[in-house]
């Protein structure tokens, strides 16, 4: 099994249309094999269950083998397979089924159509380990018992299984091993990645309008990361590119401290009611620290700023899209502080006023006085930083950058992305969720186009209500994917640009006709 899935892993996976006709023919398969005359949807999902999940127990334990990702498994047939064929959609899982319906059964041809739309056909020993996966064989059993069984699912004749599979690649392992397979023996590279989904508030507490709870979903691992570093250390850095959710990922820890912080070691009753700041060119020191400056009289006296201002209110601070003003010279007078030392950061008033000092304490809550800040053990600075943008702003130094702990936001994997597509999105038409997703794919192939999922939402959210049978359907992707992201693609070199229309074209998620009219807007944006 390891060998099989790792076979569909490298192979060049289909265009999206392709891989769902692929499911939909061994779906279709596999009713008019075990006489299902007029499937349901609960039908389509036992049937897809039966022939791609691999594990129930997780959330995405549904495998896409010929795009090779992993989804969802709850409502997996309905949204795929059935939402594909039952809907009158004139595309190629469509084309599969008479009157354009998987409720009418196959057309004579079904086979060859998906057949001549594919650039390669599976390996026969890969496809059939996927669906015999279950089947118990008694010792000494070989390939060909394997295919037989694979056969008699799917209601083929030998010659029927061999049109539509490649014999001559050979996974060069035997049908038995000893140790049987297992998900948890599988390598990380083939299995799905856990996931979280999180619910969380609006980033800014002073928001004029009352925005709905966010639906994020982020690696297990990076949660873990983000709720052990709250615990554990006063400075931390979120990094990541745009539209991964930085700043939306500090606004849930903070609720999540809030109503529970004896989970995070803090004390009962604790709430954070963190200080938004975002950063630009034009803070200086003055801004974040504080200084001298005239009172109502006329005399200089001291002012806090930003940071000094959250400590005596006991309240964290952060500081979103840090890098948009130059960190290292504002703040450089507090690397000694960032080391959780005493620094003085000024004086009450000028000439010979007395020190103001920035401390901290063993206590848990914060406070001001005798003209001295001290932060408690219960006190925190969040930053967010995009690095996509360290060369259009401002880059962080190693001296300051190594005083917080970083804890990487990465783009979601193009499956997860999947998973938060069918969560935020659960009646677009299946034709739309897949281009927005292939899109998000097209951008995750390469470093250098990797964006954040909160962007292609935004795709979503302008065709949503679009109905896929209309001619322009293409059009309102494009034109959604250039309101988007034509600010992304005036910056991307030439190289970089073609890669990324070629994927794009190759994955049918923009046709060529868009992908020109896109780029005809390049200048513009530029």
């Amino acid at each position: 099994m390891e060998a099989a899935l790792n076979y569909f892993h490298g192979m060049e996976p289909f265009q999206t249309k392709v891989s769902s006709a692929w499911e939909a023919l061994l779906t279709g398969l596999v009713f008019t094999s075990e006489g299902v005359a007029s499937p349901t949807i609960k039908d389509a999902d036992e049937t897809v269950d039966r022939l791609f999940t691999f594990d129930r127990r997780l959330e995405e334990g549904r495998l896409k083998p010929f795009r090779y990702s992993w989804s969802q498994v709850a409502n997996s047939g309905r949204k795929t397979v059935w939402n594909q064929t039952s809907r009158g959609n004139n595309n190629l899982a469509g084309s599969l089924f008479n009157n354009l319906d998987i409720r009418r059964g196959l057309v004579p041809n079904a086979r060859s159509i998906v057949v001549n739309a594919s650039p390669h056909l599976p390996a026969k020993e890969a496809l059939t380990a996927i669906l015999v996966r279950d089947h118990q064989f008694p010792s000494g059993s070989g390939w060909g018992d394997a295919h037989k069984v694979a056969e008699q699912l799917l209601g083929l004749t030998q010659p029927e299984y061999d049109s539509i599979t490649d014999n001559s690649l050979s996974l060069g392992q035997p049908l038995l091993a000893d140790p049987e397979w297992s998900m948890a023996a599988l390598p990380d590279f083939l299995k799905p990645v856990a996931t979280t989904t999180i619910q969380t508030p609006p980033k800014a507490a002073s928001s004029l309008t009352q925005q709905a709870p966010t639906t994020l979903v982020i690696e297990t691992r990076t949660e873990r990361m983000i709720r052990r570093a709250v615990a554990r250390f006063p400075f931390i850095l979120l990094v990541g590119p745009p539209g991964t959710g930085k700043g939306t990922l500090v606004a849930w820890i903070t609720e999540q401290v809030r109503q529970d912080p004896e989970s995070f070691g803090f004390p009962a009753g604790f709430d954070p009611e963190p200080i938004w700041r975002t950063p630009d060119e034009s803070w200086s020191t003055f801004d974040l620290i504080g200084g001298l400056a005239p009172d109502d009289t006329g005399a200089l006296k001291w002012s806090a700023g930003t940071l000094p201002n959250a400590v005596a209110e006991d309240r964290w601070l952060v500081l979103d899209e840090t890098n948009r003003a130059d960190m290292d010279k504002i703040m450089g007078p507090l690397l000694t502080w960032l080391s959780l030392q005493s620094v003085e950061i000024g004086r009450n008033t000028a000439h010979a006023g007395e020190s103001i000092t920035l401390d901290w304490t063993d206590n848990e809550e914060s406070s001001f006085e005798a003209l001295t800040y001290s932060a408690g053990r219960s006190w925190r600075l969040f930053g967010t930083y995009n690095p996509a943008d360290a060369q259009r702003v401002f880059r962080m130094g190693l001296a300051l950058s190594r005083r917080f702990v970083v804890i990487p936001i990465p783009a979601l994997d193009p499956a997860s992305f999947d998973t938060l597509m069918s969560k935020k999105f659960p009646d677009l038409d299946q034709d739309l969720s897949d281009a927005v997703s292939a899109l998000y794919s097209a951008h995750y192939a390469d470093p250098h186009t990797q964006l954040g999922p909160a962007i292609f939402l935004r795709i979503a959210e302008y065709i949503v209500d679009d109905d896929p049978t209309t001619n322009d359907s293409d059009e309102l992707v494009a034109e959604a994917y250039v309101m988007n992201l034509g600010k992304y693609i005036a910056a991307y070199d030439d190289a970089v640009l073609e890669a990324l229309g070629e994927r794009l074209n190759s994955n049918g998620a923009i046709t060529e006709d868009g992908w020109s009219w896109i780029t005809s807007h390049r200048s513009t944006l530029g």
